[in-house]
């Protein structure tokens, strides 16, 4: 269980801290809720879904989130459009931020080809967005820094796509 002050990090919002854990009125009734906020927005968490929280990843496990997001992997051909998407909410919803790392690697890829639209540009900036917040956290850099490590590995997918297009 997360305690008040716990810094994790949310599976849609990125780094995050438990401002209090109260007693709310919910759908189901009275549940025991974290509560975080996102800019000044409250956001109620039932405890019973803390699936949705995790702790930021350790300082050493950065170079594996980079050397993910470095390394592309053939995309299946088959996967249908909608296919394809479950795939990658799956790995959104796991809360595992080498999962996270494997899409946004991938769209990446995906820009290169053809640039991203909608949803998928809306997708890529939301997991980019909390994979450098957290990097930037655990790595105790400036948010731009993070930033540009993780462009510098998807720099590289992209060349790679470019090379594939030719």
């Amino acid at each position: 269980m997360f305690e008040v002050g716990d810094k994790v990090i949310h599976s849609s919002y990125g780094l995050c801290e438990i401002a209090a854990i109260e007693m709310q009125g919910t759908y189901y009734g009275k549940q025991e809720c974290y509560i975080i906020y996102m800019d000044k927005t409250k956001i109620m968490i039932p405890v019973t879904h803390s699936e949705m929280l995790r702790y930021p990843i350790k300082k050493e496990e950065v170079a594996k989130v980079l050397e993910v997001l470095s390394n592309f992997k053939e995309l299946p051909d088959e996967l249908s459009f909608k296919e394809w998407t479950n795939i990658c909410t799956e790995k959104l919803i796991s809360n595992d931020i080498l999962k996270s790392a494997e899409v946004l690697r991938n769209l990446a890829f995906l820009d290169t080809v053809d640039k991203l639209k909608g949803s998928e540009k809306n997708l890529f900036e939301r997991i980019n967005k909390i994979l450098f917040s957290e990097i930037s956290f655990v790595q105790k850099i400036s948010k731009l820094d993070a930033q540009r490590l993780i462009q510098s590995c998807l720099k590289k997918i992209r060349v790679s796509a470019k090379c594939q297009k030719k």
